[in-house]
This record gives structure tokens, C-alpha cells and sequence, in this order.
């Protein structure tokens, strides 16, 4: 009776990864108090700790195309060009997780598994499109958290000042503040009590469209964290 063969499992680039199921659309919240909700200091947290992952994505993507230029031609180049990727993965990493603020889970790893002798693993590390979609999603993170945030709050600062209005009004020069310029007989002057109180209803309304606008803009802002860095529907 001969001994039973033992086949050993080799790991390799062919092993085919699950597939990537779309991420259902959350329950539509409710159209007035929505506004208000958890989710929305999460998307506000979310893009507040944008701008700081943003200049260190731009700054990791600098350091690796820097670094790939520099060294490209000298022995120690592959070693520190890796050594930039990597870093350039752990900032992917750390989008992918905050991404999963917003989207309540993190982001999914898309990076393909890889075999064989060293030089084998490199070249496979570098032929993945992966790799590269972390560097793109690192160069237009900053623009994109930059703009995000400005533009919420742009909307919340000008809530709560139209709500506060009656409070400072008389601090301007000439206890005059003209809201859309100086112009004769302009209607949206505020030079007195009375002229300023119906401003508070104008920064509950603008209160109302900034808690969704800061909602829209961290889903927009965490979309494309998961279609660069996340498992695609044609490839890794």
C-alpha cells in the first residue's frame, strides 16, 4: 500500500478574492430633524479630520514620486522606493478607516496576494493597479477634503451668524451692516434691533441646508475614498 500524496498550497496572484458587493444606500433620514442627526456631527468630524489626512496623503505622495526619481538609478532605489509605498499604503489604510465614518464600515483592502521569490513579490507589489490607485487618490484627497470642508462650513458660519446677528449688528461701523452690499435703499440692511430679527429665521434655515450639506459633502468625499481604494469591480 503506497503513502497518500500531500500536495502542499501554494498562494499565488490566480487565487481569486470574493467578490466585491456594492454597499447598500443607507435609510433615508427624515427630511426635517435629519438635518440634526448623529450622522451629521459624524460627517462634520469626518471632514474636520480630512484636513489633516489630506496634507499628509499630498505629502506621502510627494515623498514617493520624489524618492522614485531620486533613487531610480542607484542600487539602494527599489529598497526606498518600497519603503515610500508602504508608506503610502498606511496612509491608504488610514483613508479606508475613516472613510468608515461616514460609510459605517471601513473601506474593503484591495490588495492582490502575492507569491514567489522576493524580486518576484516586488514586481508583482508594483504591477498592481492597486499600488497606484493609492498615489492618485493621494494627490486629490487634499483639493477634495479642502473644498468639502470649506464649503460646510462656509454654511454653518453663515447660519450662526444670521442667528446672532442681533447681538453684534451694532459693533460695525456705524451700527450698519449691509448683508449683499452698499447700495441706496438697499432692503437688507441691518441698522437696528427689529431690522436684525428676522435673520434668525434665515440662520435656522441656513442651519436646516448646512446639516445636509455637511452630510452630502462627506459622502461625496467618502465615495471617492471607495472607488480609488477599494476592491474593483474589473480588477485590483
Amino acid at each position: 500500500m503506497s503513502a497518500p500524496t500531500i500536495t502542499p498550497h501554494v498562494e499565488t496572484m490566480e487565487t481569486q478574492p470574493a467578490p466585491y458587493e456594492a454597499r447598500q444606500p443607507p435609510v433615508a433620514a427624515n427630511a426635517l430633524l435629519g438635518a440634526w442627526d448623529t450622522q451629521t456631527w459624524r460627517s462634520a468630524g469626518y471632514l474636520a479630520l480630512g484636513l489633516f489626512t489630506g496634507v499628509l496623503g499630498l505629502a506621502a505622495f510627494i515623498v514617493v514620486v520624489v524618492v522614485g526619481v531620486t533613487f531610480s538609478a542607484l542600487i539602494v532605489g527599489v529598497p526606498v522606493l518600497l519603503a515610500a509605498l508602504a508608506v503610502s499604503r498606511g496612509m491608504a489604510e488610514i483613508e479606508r478607516r475613516r472613510a468608515g465614518i461616514v460609510l459605517g464600515t471601513a473601506v474593503p483592502v484591495p490588495y492582490p496576494l502575492v507569491s514567489g521569490r522576493y524580486l518576484r513579490r516586488i514586481g508583482q507589489w508594483l504591477a498592481a493597479p492597486s499600488t497606484w490607485r493609492d498615489l492618485a487618490h493621494h494627490l486629490f484627497l487634499f483639493p477634495v477634503t479642502l473644498f468639502s470642508a470649506i464649503v460646510a462650513l462656509s454654511f454653518w458660519g453663515a447660519a450662526l451668524g444670521s442667528m446672532t446677528l442681533w447681538t453684534w449688528y451694532w459693533a460695525m461701523p456705524n451700527d450698519t451692516i449691509y448683508i449683499f452690499g452698499d447700495w441706496a435703499d438697499n432692503p437688507f440692511t441691518v441698522d437696528s434691533l427689529g431690522s436684525s430679527l428676522p435673520w434668525i429665521g434665515v440662520g435656522i434655515v441656513l442651519l436646516w441646508v448646512a446639516g445636509w450639506v455637511t452630510k452630502g459633502l462627506a459622502r461625496m468625499s467618502a465615495a471617492y475614498t471607495e472607488f480609488l481604494l477599494g476592491p474593483s469591480q474589473t480588477g485590483r
